[in-house]
């Protein structure tokens, strides 16, 4: 996932697409978002065309009623791998790609797709959404007005599904006979967390879906809060997530700060010449600062043995003999920048058959399994479990110890923990770790 900035050319001066390089190269060709402004008067949106694993061009067109040309859009993009992803913390964002020839406007048709998410979120989440190919365009923007001029319209988003079209609001010209390819980005809303990137710097995201108070351009510029206020202005993409009025329309951005991002809706100005709107509801997304993030679970998983004691030398410089009792220490952190789903994180151990596993408290003090996370630099969000015990090495976990009388089983050969919780990323402060201790004695 990437946030960055860019100025799209003033294309009166420089009549060509902006090219944009990605911060790094992706595995997987990314979906791609970005916010027109309202920079420069004309009715006008931004389009995304030829985007590769290391970047893509960005143009602002206008629609039919204007002349093409455009003044500097100093912006914002979002990148990110079509897929499920779990953000660090546990919040998800979901990233597809959806191809159509579904359009909305005023004077033609409208249609819809339905577009299902592939992971149901616990609420209605916040979407952004942009075309990222030029299929259907038949003039030659930015020397002239693009046609047919398009962004795209979300509505009726839910926790499972959402509904898209190509938003062609009032402007005619020009017809859709081939499909365009939508990129749509779903995050839980009201998501606020931080996270360290591929650079190691800090970053805080939040994710907004704002009430239905986002009006016309020629209504004038409607703010809505952070949840929590930025240190500095920080980088926005948005989307409409309805579309009440009839005319339709895309989103432009008004205002900025570090509390605030002011947005309104613009209308082309192909049929009539007002660019009102009643209130539309946005999906925003915002990055403290540009930032490429690979938001990968990475557990680094170690294991110690050492003697306890035996039956000659008791705890002094004891040795792995028979009767011996020995202690396995396993240790986990996660060096990644994402969080595995919640109660996911499960370490099994195969016991050897030279040893019985202790399976009750009274052979191991605060066993038979114990959990520690004391000495992480940070909060690792889980605790201790399940225990389940396997006697066929592993095919099942369904086996009750039966222990002897010293509280161990020699007929254990597996055992399998299960964490309850979201084990979290690493942070600034270090990755978060924790150790799992066992006993054992030697037959």
């Amino acid at each position: 996932m990437e946030m960055g900035s860019v100025t799209v050319q003033d294309t009166f001066v420089t009549p060509t697409w902006t090219s944009v390089a990605f911060l790094e190269p992706f595995g997987t060709r990314p979906v791609v978002m970005a916010l027109p402004t309202t920079d420069g008067g004309d009715p006008a949106t931004l389009r995304i065309r030829n985007v590769t694993t290391t970047g893509f061009q960005i143009l602002q067109v206008e629609p039919n009623a204007n002349d093409g040309p455009h003044v500097a859009m100093p912006t914002a993009y979002l990148a990110i791998e079509p897929g499920n992803h779990v953000l660090p913390g546990g919040a998800r964002i979901v990233a597809l790609e959806r191809s159509t020839t579904s359009f909305a406007n005023r004077f033609i048709s409208t249609s819809w797709d339905t577009v299902a998410f592939p992971a149901t979120f616990a609420g209605t989440p916040a979407v952004v959404a942009q075309i990222q190919t030029m299929a259907n365009e038949s003039q030659s923007p930015p020397t002239t007005s693009s046609v047919p001029f398009m962004d795209v319209g979300v509505r009726n988003v839910n926790a499972g599904s959402m509904q898209m079209t190509l938003e062609r609001a009032e402007s005619v010209a020009g017809s859709v006979t081939v499909s365009e390819r939508v990129g749509i980005v779903a995050i839980e809303n009201a998501t606020n967390l931080s996270f360290t990137d591929a650079f190691s710097n800090s970053v805080q995201l939040q994710s907004l879906l704002t009430p239905a108070n986002i009006r016309g351009y020629g209504d004038g510029c409607f703010t809505n809060s952070y949840a929590a206020t930025f240190a500095s202005t920080p980088l926005a993409v948005a989307t409409t997530n309805s579309r009440s009025g009839n005319n339709g329309g895309w989103l432009r951005r008004c205002s900025q700060s570090a509390a605030t991002l002011g947005l309104t809706v613009d209308e082309d100005i192909d049929n009539d010449s007002e660019r009102n709107h009643i209130g539309e509801v946005a999906g925003i997304i915002a990055a403290s600062t540009a930032f490429h993030a690979n938001f990968d679970v990475d557990l680094l998983v170690s294991k110690n043995v050492s003697t306890l004691s035996d039956p000659f030398n008791s705890g002094t410089n004891p040795k792995a003999i028979p009767n011996a009792d020995v202690e396995y220490v396993i240790g986990v952190s996660n060096r990644g920048s994402a969080s595995p789903d919640n109660d996911t994180v499960a370490i099994r151990d195969d016991i050897p058959s030279t040893l019985r596993l202790c399976v009750v408290a009274t052979c191991y003090t605060g066993g038979p399994i114990v959990f520690d996370d004391s000495g992480s630099p940070v909060a690792t969000g889980v605790t201790l479990g399940s225990v389940e015990y396997s006697n066929n090495g592993g095919a099942s976990f369904s086996y009750t110890p039966s222990p002897d009388p010293d509280g161990f089983d020699d007929a254990v050969n597996a055992v399998r923990v299960t964490l309850d919780g979201v084990l979290t990323s690493i942070a600034p402060a270090g990755a978060p770790s924790f150790e799992l201790r066992l006993a054992a004695r030697v037959n």
